[in-house]
């Protein structure tokens, strides 16, 4: 599965082999994750570059979009 990893203002996003593109933003007690459109200009990173407490989640969704290959959350990935 093709995921790329890109950030923009403290936003870290996850676009999947479909489309879907995932963000995850810091609510100071965690990480709260959304289905939004990649903004224009949000910078491609690499896994390292996430936040260590992002990860283990980031991890988790690939591994199960992976695992399902099909619909993420409601919609097609």
């Amino acid at each position: 599965m093709a995921t790329a990893l890109y950030r923009i203002d403290g936003v870290y996003f996850a676009r999947l082999s479909g489309g879907t593109v995932l963000a995850w933003s810091s609510t100071g007690a965690g990480w709260s994750k959304d289905r939004v459109e990649l903004p224009a200009g949000a910078e491609q990173i690499g896994f390292a570059s996430l936040p260590e407490e992002l990860r283990e989640e980031v991890l988790a969704v690939l591994a199960r979009a992976d695992a399902v290959q099909g619909p993420l959350g409601g919609a097609k990935n």
